[in-house]
């Protein structure tokens, strides 16, 4: 009789292979993967609806000359409307301001980033812990409200700022211009940028910058030859998605551009949509779109491109790694108060003027006398408002579904594309980018083509047409922002829950999702605050039905001319913007921690 005990396995010959662990077969396995199966092929039908469907009634309806007429409703197809558009007597000074309105602010956004990024990662400026955050603070502003806030501060009547410069040193300075445009774009894309700069300056071998340093090299020199090459790779990828958000935003070309008939394309397409008189030009907005998404989808290429080449410009270090910064000598308090400077002239006073503003009862220079009169009734009224209620329910159903829906689509498709779930996954993540290069206006009003045409779901008028116009725009970014998350985690949770015979969707459920909770958290709370300033969306889907807080804040402000109101609204929407961000960097905070 052999040593082993009955019934425990036999044991292998020495030498031999350990055999593998039995995999237990979970009941009902073949249901499972039948229903697993169909919910990729749901999940794909959906995303490829949220996706294409809206490029494909963009290209379609620019290619029928519809005018005043609803694409569908027009037999054949035709090239009029790309030879209006080319041979229309404005379209050279719509090119050429869209062409200076986006260089000239990525000229500003990269000045500034670049320099602060610089400043706040490798040399030793005071305050540090101070200025990063404000430098990142007008990400919690919604550029509707940034965009007003510019307008109540420079205008030449009474602007704070404007009065300052003409009564100092003779300036005259108009913010309802294309300067004024690209100043303002400038500084609300320095935050996105620096996110994406200040990495590379950080990684930065310091030894490189010694070494030349002791070989008598000035620091031009230095950041000439050794600095800027390293981080150009980050620093291109920034400027290239900066173009695309500068190319499709609206907000501003439209409240700054607009009392004056600055058009750049995005305010061209929202003017053809929505003229203030007569009829809307389906035709040319359509074609319009489709100029502005293949300039857009050039941009994506190339800042593909840059990243995909970016290893060629990795520093390799090891244990010996000491990150050091650079003395700034005497001029450490000089730049100090510049960059404080910066922040206050170019953040703090637009955002105390709006608050000003929202305290007064007309608009007028802050001044000590006007303290004695501040009041809260432009509060109260918006309040009190007739249709307020609603407009809050209507805006609170759509940042909520919004949220939940994209971060539930985005989570899905990361993880289908890390993990390869089903042939095309990969195939189907990419293909989300195709909506970076599609404008939120003329993601709008394919939106409204799509359901005036083919009213199932019955939700033209309703909330839902904004939920899934708002959903489709933020697939892209939500589905990175999980999959840089899913990058980061160790697979040996999941390889060994598989082991054990578990489903793959309880291994997504009990596994995978706890590990992914504080990327899933901020995914959630970035959309809701760009959602709740989305304006171009909400602006072309509008009706009485369904208006939100940011419709109501364009309407006071631009229709109305009711400043005081307009400012006291925005200062709600800034403060439910700035609790979400504030959680979003709290919740990053603690990771890190």
């Amino acid at each position: 009789m052999s040593q082993t005990e009955v019934g425990s396995p036999p044991t292998p010959p020495p030498g031999s292979a350990e055999p593998p662990p039995p995999r237990l077969a979970p009941a009902g396995d073949g249901r499972g993967r039948f229903a697993g199966r169909l919910v990729n092929l749901v999940m794909i039908l959906l995303v490829g609806y949220l996706v294409l469907v809206p490029l494909v009634i963009l290209i379609y309806s620019s290619f029928k000359s519809s005018t005043t007429r609803l694409p569908f409703q027009v037999p054949g197809f035709s090239l009029d409307n790309f030879r209006q558009v080319f041979e229309s007597s404005h379209f050279a000074s719509v090119t050429l301001n869209t062409v200076l309105y986006v260089v000239g602010s990525l000229v500003i956004a990269l000045v500034l980033s670049t320099g602060l990024a610089y400043l706040m990662e490798r040399t030793d400026i005071p305050g540090r812990r101070f200025l990063s955050p404000m430098a990142l603070s007008p990400m919690a502003v919604p550029v509707t409200v940034m965009a007003i806030a510019w307008a109540l501060v420079a205008n030449p009547v009474n602007g704070p700022l404007a009065v300052l410069l003409r009564e100092t040193v003779g300036l005259q300075v108009d913010i309802y211009s294309l300067p004024g445009m690209i100043l303002v774009m400038g500084i609300f894309g320095v935050p996105s940028m620096y996110l994406m700069i200040a990495p590379a300056f950080a990684r930065l071998n310091p030894e490189l910058e010694e070494a030349a340093a002791t070989m008598g090299a000035p620091l031009r020199r230095r950041l000439r030859l050794i600095v800027l090459p390293l981080v150009m790779p980050a620093v291109s990828a920034a400027a290239m998605l900066f173009v695309v958000v500068a190319l499709e935003g609206f907000a501003i070309p439209a409240i700054l551009g607009l009392p004056k008939q600055i058009f750049v394309f995005s305010s061209q397409i929202q003017y053809y949509v929505e003229p203030p008189t007569g009829l809307p030009d389906y035709g040319q907005a359509s074609t319009y779109g489709v100029l502005l998404l293949a300039v857009s989808l050039v941009m994506l290429m190339v800042y593909r491109r840059r990243t995909k080449d970016a290893n060629r410009f990795r520093v390799v270090v090891g244990k010996a790694y000491r990150p050091s910064r650079a003395e700034l000598g005497r001029w450490r308090i000089p730049i100090f108060v510049v960059v404080c400077l910066y922040l206050f002239v170019g953040i703090g006073l637009p955002i105390l003027t709006l608050l000003w503003t929202s305290l007064s009862p007309f608009v007028r220079p802050i001044t000590a006398s006007g303290f004695g009169s501040m009041t809260l009734s432009n509060y109260a009224h918006i309040f009190t408002a007739p249709d307020i209620g609603q407009t809050v329910l209507n805006t609170a159903l759509i940042v909520l579904f919004t949220a939940t829906a994209s971060t539930a689509l985005s989570t899905w498709i990361a993880i289908a594309a890390a993990r390869k779930q089903f042939p095309g996954s990969k195939f189907l993540f990419e293909a989300t980018s195709l909506v970076f290069g599609i404008p939120s206006v003329v993601l709008g009003f394919a939106i409204l083509f799509l359901y005036v045409f083919v009213p199932v779901p019955p939700i033209y008028d309703t909330v839902w047409i904004i939920v899934v116009a708002l959903v489709a725009r933020y697939l892209p970014r939500g589905s990175r922002m999980m999959q840089t998350a899913l990058l980061q985690l160790d697979d040996g949770l999941v390889e060994a829950a598989r082991v054990t015979g578990a489903r793959p969707a309880t291994v997504t459920r009990t596994v995978l999702l706890p590990l992914l909770r504080p990327a899933l958290r901020k995914t959630w709370l970035w959309v809701f605050a760009q959602s709740l300033g989305e304006l171009p969306i909400a602006l072309v889907l509008t009706s009485s039905d369904n208006r939100t807080l940011v419709v109501q804040l364009w309407d006071t402000f631009t229709s109305s001319g009711d400043y005081p109101g307009a400012s006291a609204l925005a200062v709600v929407i800034l403060a439910i913007s700035s609790v979400a961000v504030w959680l979003v960097n709290r919740d990053g905070t603690m990771e890190e921690s």
